[in-house]
């Protein structure tokens, strides 16, 4: 039953974009959909958990990767591109595919969550979803 369960919540993440889970923050993607040829828009957020929160004067980054047939207005995104709260961090992605199909722009997260007495740095490998129509 429990291998059953854990086999649907994977097919619901596959469905609703990606996520991954922590104790201190969880890091949810959004895919780019669209027409090809059209810029489409990716969300990458880091919400953080419990007592933790985002720290506000870190220099939170997200460095992309795209396939070919993929092109994205930024390569490097900094802390300034973001939306950044205690609450979360927020990066749009915005790509365009040349051609129909679905791709995958790999990234690499970087940030940080802090408590009142300590600060977690983390590096994320997080994969974009694209798919154009």
């Amino acid at each position: 039953m429990k291998k059953a369960l854990s086999l649907a919540a994977v097919a619901i993440l596959a469905f609703a974009g990606a996520a991954f889970a922590g104790d201190k923050y969880d890091v949810k993607v959004s895919p780019a959909a669209g027409k090809s040829g059209a810029k489409a828009t990716a969300i990458v957020t880091v919400k953080a958990k419990g007592a933790y929160h985002v720290n506000l004067e870190y220099p939170h980054k997200l460095v992309l990767k795209a396939p070919e047939g993929v092109t994205v207005e930024k390569a490097k995104l900094v802390a300034a591109d973001a939306k950044v709260s205690k609450e979360e961090l927020s990066f749009a992605v915005v790509a365009t595919a040349a051609a129909p199909g679905k791709k995958t722009i790999e990234a690499e997260l970087k940030g940080a969550v802090c408590t009142d007495t300590t600060c977690e740095p983390f590096t994320e490998t997080v994969s974009i979803p694209v798919d154009a129509k």
